[in-house]
């Protein structure tokens, strides 16, 4: 690559993990940390900060996003700020020629009445209503790259992921999808020896995880692409109910107590797994860390650091 690298939201869960790929393989880049440091949805600033920057690809790692009950309480602001934060980066990549976006998309984006994510199914119903707006706004970002390849030869890499986990995660229950929150309650239980752990919901619903590590690894190989449209999933095509991951958690901090389920609480969409054998042709590579490994690392990692 001639240019640099622009890696937004470096602070963040994915982006903290991109930027440590980024260093460990001498990629030339520079980086904005978050909102504080610089804000997307702010045109004009964006604007200041892309001149003389010589940036060549933009990998987008911001976002405004939780779990379910983040997406309920946030409707219109995860629509507005989400596909302001796209509108303008496609804008400013036009104005200053920069020749590459990689976009991470949540797997919330497919139809809510679909339970193995395939690309061919990517258009063919709304985002389930948990998540309908978010979806919605990373829906937009997906056309925006379509359509400025189209026009104005922008390339675009959008990666489907899976469910991320890991080191660095949201933990607490509002902004975290439903692993991270088990792994704040289960420790607090053990740390405080409580006989129970309340989990959202019937426990029934089955996701896939990914790990955070293969998150990143995925846009790290998406630049060694050729130029062009993209848009793939990684994942394995296999899921676990809450309940499944709940007792592995549980196996990992050698939690002894029982779990309870609060049916007051939403399931959200009851089964989603990604078919990624497409993205696993695509990047010749497919994600290497297996669930067991990945939650244990998770709950060393929560235990060292998060308290």
């Amino acid at each position: 690559m001639d240019g640099k690298v622009l890696l937004i939201g470096s602070n963040g869960f994915l982006g903290q993990h991109v930027k440590t790929l980024l260093i460990n393989e001498n990629i030339d880049f520079i980086d904005i940390e978050g909102k504080k440091h610089i804000d997307i949805t702010n045109y004009d600033k964006f604007d200041k900060f892309l001149v003389s920057k010589n940036i060549e690809t933009i990998i987008n790692c911001s976002a405004f996003v939780g779990g379910i009950s983040f997406g309920y309480k946030y409707q219109a602001d995860l629509l507005e700020k989400n596909s302001q934060m796209s509108l303008n980066i496609y804008n400013l990549a036009k104005e200053h020629n920069i020749k590459r976006i990689i976009n991470p998309i949540s797997n919330c984006v497919y139809p809510g009445d679909i339970e193995v994510y395939e690309e061919k199914n990517f258009w063919n119903g709304s985002p389930h209503e948990s998540v309908f707006n978010y979806g919605l706004a990373k829906r937009m970002t997906v056309a925006l790259g379509k359509s400025f390849y189209e026009q104005y030869s922008i390339s675009s890499t959008n990666v489907i992921l899976s469910n991320m986990y890991g080191s660095n995660d949201h933990f607490d229950e509002e902004r975290s999808h439903a692993l991270g929150a088990i792994i704040k309650k289960v420790h607090h239980a053990k740390e405080n020896n409580l006989e129970k752990v309340q989990i959202w919901g019937s426990g029934k619903p089955i996701r896939e995880w990914l790990h955070v590590e293969d998150g990143a690894r995925s846009l790290i190989k998406s630049l060694n692409l050729n130029e062009g449209f993209y848009l793939f999933n990684i994942g394995i095509n296999k899921g676990s109910s809450i309940i499944e991951i709940a007792n592995q958690i549980s196996d990992s901090f050698q939690y002894e107590g029982s779990f309870e389920y609060d049916l007051s609480k939403p399931d959200g969409v009851m089964k989603k797994t990604v078919d990624g054998e497409y993205g696993k042709e695509v990047l010749n590579w497919s994600p290497e860390v297996n669930l067991k490994e990945g939650i244990s690392k998770t709950v060393k990692w929560y235990i060292n650091n998060y308290e």
